[in-house]
């Protein structure tokens, strides 16, 4: 799941939204943030090791070519977060722009952020990443983007074509997973904290 997908779980748990997407930014132990960032970030990790472990996502993986495999991962996350844009009415009832334009001003308003997650929320709500996700443009670019991250970002470029070959399969298996990711999420936040 890409920062759409999390926003959107944290939208249906109610928990916080900049850490919803902050998690990416922060290595290592979450105890010295503050809550509601904290349980937001710690769900943001649930969710991609549940999706790490998940039937369907690996049945995807094996999927992909053997020589873009190492690479599936990122772009799976692309992948679920484009079915989202794209089928978003029906899993909510806020238009898509509308949505993302709240998750920017409250991530914005948020008192405490990581210092790298800072430009990288100013370039997502200057270009709208969340609405352009929808289109194979925007998923592209996005990939782009993570790549010059990459120290291979060749390798991200040339294995961005597997989640078209396989669309019809990620959007089956996305109805699937989605689902499962939230009730989990619910679940997990309805359990009492653990006892130290």
């Amino acid at each position: 799941m890409n920062y759409l997908s999390h926003l959107y779980i944290a939208h249906l748990t109610q928990t916080d939204l900049a850490g919803a997407v902050a998690a990416d930014f922060v290595r290592g132990p979450l105890t010295g943030w503050p809550e509601p960032l904290r349980t937001g970030m710690a769900l943001h990790r649930l969710v991609d090791r549940q999706m790490d472990s998940h039937p369907q996502v690996l049945s995807l993986k094996r999927q992909f070519n053997q020589r873009h495999r190492r690479m599936a991962g990122i772009l799976l996350d692309m992948a679920f977060d484009h079915q989202l844009a794209k089928h978003w009415s029906h899993y909510h009832p806020t238009p898509l722009p509308q949505f993302a334009a709240h998750c920017y001003q409250t991530m914005t308003s948020s008192p405490v952020l990581p210092d790298s997650f800072r430009p990288v929320l100013i370039a997502m709500q200057q270009t709208d990443w969340l609405s352009q996700y929808q289109h194979r443009q925007g998923i592209d670019r996005a990939i782009r983007g993570i790549a010059q991250r990459l120290s291979q970002p060749d390798r991200l470029l040339h294995a961005r074509d597997e989640i078209w070959r396989l669309n019809h399969e990620i959007y089956h298996a996305f109805t699937q997973v989605l689902p499962e990711l939230v009730t989990d999420c619910q679940h997990h936040l309805r359990q009492p904290p653990a006892q130290s």
